[in-house]
């Protein structure tokens, strides 16, 4: 066996194991842009098994065996096959980013790449039926055909150009880094195509894919990076939100309003006030340093004081109920404890509702700890969330929060008039 066949098998075994690597790191932060990371590894996917069949291909050139027979001529067919895929798939990932950072605009020029695609395929197909490609020799080593042997890497040529005028016009819409890399993961096997042409042996092209895909994964983690550091600040800014929220003047107002009554009134009820409020403040501050998630035990305290003096200040009958099953997982600070005020202040308060009611509850469903807030107020119209000045940022905040936070998810099922149910689910 020769010494290329061994250079050509390693560096494509070294490209297809950072492609694994890379597929795992992306689906471990896919919660950041599900569809883009997505997309993103079905490239990676598409080069590691680009890069497998041809290492194959090359380690097993000239083996005659029955299995080197059917392995050389199926990776080899696999080699041009994934070539020809990884163009459509790279054309949606850049897609995505232009359609995600110009808010809105759809380009459908994947749409000739996947026709590309099939076209090439169909050329591979008829190729195993009448060579005029390549072909095998005796020795069963791969042999490309005098006339028609540009075809392959014309095709593939044709679909990387589409993709790469595409990335240029937009480039605007790109992170630097990100728009480098995309241009070379395009840029590179264009110019190895045509160095594969016009030098034969050496696999240029694949060789250039390996290269790219680490630059485009390179950049696809400058870009998680920049979403966390922006994730923080946002989240900094929620918390400072969420703190003046919780120790907003007309709560302490009131709260103390409700003591000075009750000293008059009743004492000792004005004595079992003071503790609530006192433990209130000293839970609040508390959490003020806390920048991970906590304990539910922890955030329930917190709301089980603020209930306490609510219902000692409220005059209308408030029913609440709790329904702990789980507690075995974290939330972030004041996530709970928002939801539940926004069902006392939006929910009951508002609507001025009597017999107001605000159930609590918590499980574990198979994998996933489940928090449920549902009040029977006054609801409201889901699609508010997304204004910019919608009373309900707080509950906005807090979806962003957990899912950030601890990799969860937070929904609402809510109408005007029906009350509303907030389910908020984290993998355990």
């Amino acid at each position: 066996m020769q010494t290329i066949q061994y250079l050509h098998f390693s560096v494509e075994m070294w490209g297809a194991l950072f492609s694994f690597v890379g597929i795992l790191i992306v689906f471990l932060t896919r919660y950041f842009d599900k569809v883009g990371s997505r997309k993103l590894i079905l490239v990676l996917l598409c080069s590691a098994l680009l890069m497998v069949s041809d290492g194959l291909a090359w380690l097993n050139r000239g083996n005659t065996t029955e299995a080197g027979y059917y392995i050389v001529r199926i990776s080899n067919f696999a080699s041009f096959f994934f070539g020809f895929l990884i163009m459509p798939l790279a054309a949606q990932y850049v897609s995505h980013l232009i359609y995600v950072r110009s808010n809105g605009i759809r380009l459908y020029w994947e749409i000739y790449e996947w026709g590309i695609f099939i076209f090439g395929a169909a050329v591979l197909i008829l190729n195993e039926f009448v060579p005029f490609i390549y072909t095998f020799d005796e020795t069963n080593t791969y042999q490309r055909l005098p006339y028609f042997f540009w075809v392959p890497g014309f095709i593939a040529l044709v679909g990387a150009l589409i993709t790469l005028g595409v990335a240029i016009a937009y480039n605007k819409y790109m992170m630097k880094l990100e728009n480098a890399a995309i241009i070379s993961f395009l840029a590179l096997p264009i110019i190895a195509i045509v160095l594969q042409i016009i030098f034969y042996g050496v696999s240029f092209a694949n060789i250039a894919i390996v290269i790219s895909t680490v630059i485009l994964f390179v950049s696809y983690e400058s870009y998680f990076a920049q979403y966390l550091v922006n994730k923080e600040k946002q989240m900094n800014a929620d918390k400072l939100r969420m703190v003046n929220r919780q120790m907003q003047p007309h709560f302490v107002f009131n709260s103390l309003a409700l003591i000075r009554h009750q000293c008059m009134e009743d004492p000792e009820a004005a004595a079992e006030t003071i503790n609530e409020f006192s433990a209130y403040l000293r839970s609040t501050t508390d959490l003020l340093t806390e920048s991970e998630c906590i304990s539910l035990e922890r955030e329930l305290d917190i709301v089980r004081h603020h209930i306490n003096i609510h219902e000692k200040r409220y005059d209308k009958s408030l029913n609440v109920q709790f329904d702990i099953r789980d507690t075995e997982f974290d939330v972030p600070p004041f996530s709970v404890q928002t939801l539940v005020e926004n069902a006392l202040h939006h929910g009951i308060n508002d609507g001025q509702l009597e017999n107001g009611s605000i159930s609590i509850s918590t499980d574990r469903i198979k994998n996933k700890h489940v928090l449920v807030v549902e009040d029977n107020g006054n609801g409201f119209d889901t699609a508010v969330l997304e204004k910019e000045n919608s009373r309900h940022v707080g509950i906005r905040n807090t979806k962003d929060r957990i899912t950030a936070m601890c990799n969860g998810t937070l929904s609402i099922d809510s109408a005007v008039g029906k009350g509303t149910k907030i389910t908020v689910t984290i993998p355990a």
